[in-house]
């Protein structure tokens, strides 16, 4: 009887696996092409710069439909590696998932802060970000809360929880060329705390430009928590960064809820400043193994240094 309930429960499990999340659109199966498009990044020192933005959701997912923690952490490392983006933005990384990333993404070093204020150590985010360490130096990176103190551990008032802006400054070992990459996840409450957000980041995004002569290319990339025309976008642009994804083309959303929702608009986005040109812009609306690696999309953005 026991062994029948076992065999009963399992046969649910997988159905359920089968029967949910992403579809299969745009699945990514081999991986034997990451070590070539990873040498390939490594090798271009002709200013073009790859960069993603990615909420991992990596405390979340379920078991029961096959998007637990533990099964999607190697599967966004088989992804990352099939894209070899020169640095990526990521939201809700918790300390589980970055220990696990030192292994599974070897290639690249990583810098985040945990944001407070959570209930567990384990759900506690990072804004951090990962780039290739064997291609940059890092000059410079920080921390900073989205709230009226922002150099101290802090929460808007209207939030819902505690809202940080991750950067770093990177310098090509071989070149010399330097980009800033600033990270963020505004709230998900409050419209106030986004705008805030948005007016700060715009205005330490700025500052730093400043510090480094005025010609220092600068990607913002990040969970909006709204869409294009949302107050904290509209205050990045009015700073003078530009939405790398062309409006046209905003017909994807970025958030999917485990592949149940199939349209509606980005909420996640790549800003530049006008010392790098767009390329290119993706949404990365596939699977790995048949598997949802998060409940966001990846975004990519390719840009060229002016």
């Amino acid at each position: 009887m026991k062994k029948r309930l076992i065999a009963v429960l399992l046969f649910g499990a997988m159905l359920c696996g089968v029967l949910t999340g992403c579809g299969d659109d745009g699945r990514i199966e081999d991986s034997g092409t990451s070590d070539a498009a990873l040498q390939a990044r490594l090798a271009d020192n002709s200013g073009r710069v790859m960069v993603l933005s990615y909420n991992t959701a990596a405390p979340w997912g379920s078991f029961w439909d096959g998007t637990s923690s533990n099964k999607r952490a190697p599967l966004f490392a088989e992804q990352i590696l099939s894209i070899a983006p020169d640095s990526m933005g990521v939201q809700e990384l918790n300390s589980n998932w970055a220990e696990k990333m030192e292994e599974l993404l070897p290639a690249y070093a990583y810098y985040g802060v945990q944001r407070g204020g959570d209930g567990s150590e384990k759900t506690s985010e990072m804004c951090g970000i990962f780039y290739l360490k064997d291609k940059y130096e890092l000059l410079d990176s920080g921390t900073f809360w989205l709230s009226e103190t922002p150099d101290t551990e802090s929460k808007y008032a209207d939030a819902g929880c505690n809202r940080i802006c991750s950067y770093v400054v990177l310098q090509n070992k071989t070149t010399g060329f330097a980009y800033a990459h600033f990270n963020t996840h505004l709230d998900n409450v409050s419209e106030a705390a986004r705008t805030l957000g948005g007016n700060l980041i715009a205005e330490r995004a700025t500052a730093m430009v400043e510090s480094y002569g005025g010609a220092l290319p600068v990607v913002i990339t990040g969970d909006f928590n709204q869409n294009r025309d949302g107050t904290a976008c509209a205050a990045l642009e009015a700073a003078g960064f530009v939405n790398t994804q062309p409006e046209k083309e905003d017909t994807q959303p970025t958030y999917h809820a485990w592949g149940e929702q199939t349209t509606g608009q980005a909420i996640d986005f790549i800003f530049r400043n006008d010392a790098f040109a767009s390329v290119s812009h993706h949404v990365y609306a596939q699977t790995v193994d048949g598997t949802c690696v998060s409940d966001h999309y990846a975004v990519g953005a390719e840009l060229q240094a002016e």
